[in-house]
């Protein structure tokens, strides 16, 4: 189990933690694009899958973060698969709702941003107990916090 939590807590500082020094006020985001990233592993047994998704400025934008911060984060894991990054202005409605912060079967990652170099995003694990998504979440939401001006918090599972 510790081997996922510092998996996933890499995962989620890759992606977020170079933006903070980018100030200012964030960015109105009015015809966002949304990235979406996944990510599957074999951890101690478990098949495992991480799925990020960020509301982005532009198409450019979008495809600008979306691999660099997931391969330099994945580095570490050579049981990690990552997808191909996909970038499209709307997500299916199962996702998007997660930018309302509405509960699903998986506890997740909420991340809004605070100053202009960051994005809104939000990072789900499937594959864990809803106990393990729990101590997972509050890890992550812990080590993003010291990197990300927005806020940072988990939205728990819906129990379903």
């Amino acid at each position: 189990m510790k081997t996922l939590i510092v998996l996933l807590v890499l995962g989620a500082l890759g992606y977020f933690a170079w933006q903070k020094y980018i100030g200012g006020p964030p960015m109105v985001i009015e015809n966002p694009v949304y990235g979406e990233v996944r990510a599957t592993a074999n951890i101690e047994g478990r098949e495992i899958e991480m799925a990020m998704f960020a509301r982005m400025a532009s198409d450019i934008d979008c495809k600008a973060r979306a691999r660099i911060s997931w391969e330099g984060a994945l580095k570490g894991c050579p049981s990690c698969q990552l997808q191909e990054p996909v970038c499209k202005t709307e997500l299916p409605p199962r996702y998007a709702k997660l930018f309302d912060d509405v509960p699903i079967p998986s506890t997740y990652l909420s991340l809004t941003a605070g100053v202009a170099g960051e994005r809104d995003g939000r990072l789900v694990v499937y594959g864990l107990t809803d106990q393990e998504g729990e101590v997972i979440c509050e890890q992550m939401r812990a080590m993003v916090q010291k990197n990300y001006r927005g806020e940072v918090h988990c939205v728990r599972a819906s129990g379903g």
